[in-house]
């Protein structure tokens, strides 16, 4: 509920870009083509999640500009592409749009393939035209864009049968708004009091049943922009569904349904059997869905206006719906508020959700309301509000309202040139300050949806833009600084006053744990420049920088963008280094793979700007990932390349976790089994064309942000795999989207001959993290040797002597170590910070050590990292007993150990 002022935002970046861009030609006519090397300058959409390149379709009437995706370009939902994947205003730079998706009975397997497109031009308007056949039926989809309606893409979904093929009963454009990048909001027009607004019920996109259980009447779906991004909102206005049977016409039942990644707006192919059309289905319209079809020469014809508004509103896009409706004129005391607008029922209650305004920089709105009354609302951050009535009358074309007044915050102004994180604790609240709320209050069932840019502290780097100053409310607050584990913390109280301002005086926090020969990484690291974040990516290189990582390895999902001209931006080049990468993501279900998802983390990546997607892997949907491998080994960069998050943390979901379904049938990795054998053995089946496997990647994303039993079941795969032979590198990672989510924790620590900043180099980081000479940790640090060996070397004999000391600032509490010989439990103990141990151990034959260190999430850790447990592992220590120089595994033992057989319990 509160943020955090800049002089330094996302959006400047992008008006110093617009007036570049806007210096290349300009075409106000309307037009449509294709992009190729001569035009792309001039004709490609520009902004954080512009994907198209060369070989694309562009369209544009001089205000809006649009990007279709050529039919072999994959899509982030199909193999094939041919959708609406791009769009934003010309020159501005600010395309936040991820795709429209045209799909077919609620179902992710049914997402249309496109096989031609094709472009025209007249006089006044230009278009682009799809043809898809799937399930026997044709579906043509054009996109048109206008002189007279310059703000608006009019696309026109027509479906009729062509042959015999599976029934077709809902047809519908399918919005990606991943993990809450663009919040979604809804109303209906027709029956306004259903309308949602920001608030939706549960689904589960998996299941059929909880999709139609979640059902809402809308014909207006309107994506949010994220704060800090350029601004922008894009509504999706259904004005007819029709069925079209000779000379009948009929209307449809129309709906939407939304869940944390997605808005499908559909309807049903056939009218209802009793009654008209209204908006959603209801329980009678529902029975009809095994009757539905098209069939001779029926054909259903969906039309709709796609609204860009130039405001992170929803304002900016019911303007549009209301333009004849009196102009509502007011101010609020404070331009950071954000007005919710709601019908006024009886006794002044709010009713049905109507719009929402984000002011002007100087507090003035002014938004477009029907006659009625109204409950206007005010939240600002600092947890301040404000409530009006205001009754618009059907006669006055302009009315101006008073003033909405928030009150004065308390003001806290930040120390300059400070770097670490500030969690700010009220006397009488038992949880921190929230920072950053975008102040819309977005819900799907009972899971809040943050914004990108919403956090429980702030983030400082002694960067030019780092906030100056915070509202707060007033009031005693503890304000805990912490940075990274190698750093000392320290805390002092406030005392915050309404319309006053303080400064926080904090000195700079020592190094007290210093880590000669490694450097901390991070190696799973997303801003907004992912589909599924809208995080302005320089506020991540502050919050990384921040944290005292020190390796950012910047993976996007399905886009190679070079974080470099961000770190510049933010003037920490001095503070951290990078790596371009990638984070290949495949969620397609079919093809070769019917269970799916595969998420793989490849660096580096070399950018190429003028391709689709900026030259991200050519194709991952519906592929064998031994395929995706080979395509990757055959690159320039000869990546290394990281499977993510191998397993859920839950029983009863598989999703984008690997070795829960390997992509076919359902069938988890099955860790006490050989990979010889049924499921295990579809890993090390090599391809007759390349030669290469599905388990040819380089690591394993072991740790995943704080999550433990995650951990424990992809160590027991990863043991498992270790004991018959396969090695590879595990890693600790962030995995953060947004601020909330700490960044460059967990880390992995790399082996470096000279760790200093200014002489990194990518080589050797890359060579010592295929050897395996890397460690991870929550705050832990770790020295651990085998007699002469150190992480990831082959030690020569069969007895020896593990040394462990253990360090780490004195707010990282430790309490044990554990000792594991070929994932077997041998030792524990107590240990302390800074305390040598040594423990002798004796071999048989071949055999590999791994040591983890924990302690208990207590006291001012547990403050400044909820939900994390001070945790490090080591990746093994080899041992070669025989002395043939090699490693030999032994294979999985009879008795498998309980990290293997039993991977939800805690050691």
């Amino acid at each position: 509920m509160i943020a955090a002022r800049s002089r330094f935002t996302f959006a400047t970046v992008a008006m110093v870009a617009a007036t570049l861009i806007a210096a290349s030609p300009s075409f106000a006519a309307p037009s449509a083509g294709r992009i190729n090397a001569e035009n792309f300058e001039a004709r490609a959409v520009r902004g954080p999640d512009a994907d198209a390149g060369i070989g694309d379709y562009y369209l544009s009437n001089g205000t809006l500009c649009a990007s279709v995706s050529a039919p072999d370009h994959e899509g982030a939902l199909s193999p094939l592409g041919g959708v609406l994947i791009d769009l934003g205003h010309c020159g501005r730079a600010d395309d936040q749009f991820i795709v429209l998706q045209p799909m077919l009975n609620f179902s992710q397997s049914a997402v249309v393939p496109v096989s031609h497109v094709e472009t025209g031009e007249a006089e006044d308007r230009a278009w682009i035209e799809t043809r898809a056949h799937f399930a026997g039926a044709e579906l043509t989809t054009t996109y048109t864009l206008t002189e007279d309606t310059p703000e608006a893409l009019q696309v026109v979904q027509r479906a009729r049968r062509t042959e015999e093929g599976d029934a077709v009963f809902s047809i519908g454009q399918l919005l990606l708004h991943a993990s809450g990048q663009t919040p979604v909001f809804s109303s209906s027009q027709e029956l306004p009091d259903l309308s949602a607004g920001f608030t939706y019920p549960a689904s589960d996109r998996s299941s059929l049943f909880s999709l139609l259980s979640a059902l809402i009447a809308s014909d207006l779906t309107v994506l949010v922009g994220a704060d800090g991004m350029p601004p922008i909102s894009y509504g999706l206005q259904r004005q007819h569904t029709i069925h079209l049977d000779g000379e009948t016409r009929a209307p449809l039942d129309s709906f939407s349904v939304s869940g944390l990644h997605f808005t499908f707006l559909g309807a049903l192919t056939n009218p209802p059997w009793m009654g008209e059309a209204v908006g959603a289905p209801g329980l009678l319209g529902l029975t009809q869905l095994p009757f539905m079809d098209l069939d001779g020469d029926e054909v259903f014809e969906a039309a709709f206006a796609l609204h860009v508004g130039d405001r992170n509103d929803v304002a900016s896009i019911t303007d549009r719906i209301f333009p004849e409706a009196p102009l509502v004129r007011g101010r609020v005391d404070d331009p950071q508020a954000r007005i919710h607008v709601h019908h006024r029922e009886e006794r002044d209650a709010p009713g049905f959700p109507v719009t929402q305004i984000q002011p002007e920089p100087d507090g003035t709105f002014a938004l477009r309301l029907p006659a009625g009354d109204y409950v206007a609302r005010a939240l600002a951050p600092g947890a301040r509000s404000s409530l009006a009535r205001w009754t618009v009358p059907a006669d006055a074309p302009t009315i101006e309202v008073a003033p909405l007044a928030v009150g004065a915050p308390a003001w806290v102004r930040l120390p300059r040139g400070f770097i670490g994180r500030l969690i700010f604790f009220p006397e009488d609240a038992d949880s921190p300050l929230v920072f950053g709320s975008n102040l819309l209050g977005q819900r799907m069932g009972e899971q809040t949806i943050a914004g990108a840019s919403e956090s429980p502290w702030i983030s400082l780097a002694g960067s030019p833009i780092d906030p100056e100053r915070l509202a707060v409310p007033p009031g005693r607050h503890r304000v805990v600084a912490v940075r990274g584990p190698e750093y000392a913390s320290t805390e002092i109280t406030i005392e915050a006053r309404a319309n006053e301002e303080l400064t926080l005086e904090l000195t700079p926090l020592p190094r007290v744990a210093p880590t000669p020969g490694w450097i901390a990484a991070d190696f799973h690291v997303h801003s907004g420049e992912s589909f599924d974040s809208g995080l302005p990516q320089e506020r991540q290189i502050v919050a990384f920088a921040a944290s005292g990582a020190e390796v950012l390895v910047a993976t996007e999902h399905d886009r190679i963008v070079d974080p470099q001209p961000a770190i510049e931006r933010a003037a920490l080049g001095h503070a951290l280094v990078s790596i371009t990468g990638l984070e290949a993501t495949a969620g397609y279900v079919g093809g070769e793979t019917p269970d799916g998802t595969i998420h793989l983390n490849t660096f580096p990546m070399q950018p190429e700007p003028r391709t689709f997607r900026g030259g991200a892997v050519p194709r991952m949907e519906g592929r064998r990932l031994r395929d995706v491998l080979a395509d990757l080994r055959a690159g320039p960069t000869k990546p290394f390349v990281q499977l993510n998050h191998p397993r859920s943390p839950f029983e009863d979901e598989m999703g984008d976790n690997y070795f829960d379904h390997l992509s076919f049938g359902g069938a988890a990795f099955d860790p006490t089994l050989p990979l010889s054998e049924v499921p295990n053995r579809i890993l090390v089946d090599r391809s007759p064309e390349h030669g290469g496997a599905d388990l040819d990647y380089h690591g394993v994303e072991l740790l995943n942000g704080p999550d433990m039993l995650r951990y424990r079941k992809v160590r027991a795969d990863w043991l498992s795999l270790l004991l018959q032979g396969e090695r590879m590198t595990a890693n600790a990672n962030s995995d953060s989207h947004r601020l909330g989510v700490v960044v460059g924790l967990p880390r992995t620590y790399v082996a470096m001959q000279d760790d200093a900043l200014s002489a990194f180099d990518e080589e050797a980081l890359l060579e010592a993290l295929r050897a395996g000479r890397a460690w991870g940790s929550t705050g832990p640090l770790l020295d651990v040797r085998f007699e002469d060996s150190s992480i990831g070397d082959l030690h020569a004999g069969a007895a020896g002597t593990l040394r462990v000391v253990v360090s780490g600032a004195p707010w990282i509490p430790i309490e044990e170590w554990r000792v594991y010989v070929n994932g077997e439990l041998v030792h524990r103990a107590p240990i302390t910070t800074g305390e040598p141990k040594a423990l002798p151990l004796a071999f048989e034959r071949d055999a590999f050590v791994t040591v983890e260190v924990e302690g208990p999430a207590e006291g001012r850790y547990a403050e400044a990292l909820p939900g994390f447990t001070p945790f490090a592992f080591t990746n093994p220590i080899f041992i070669d007993v025989d002395g043939n120089g090699r490693f030999d595994a032994p294979g999985l033992p009879n008795v498998l150990p309980p990290t293997i057989t039993a991977p939800h319990q805690a050691d």
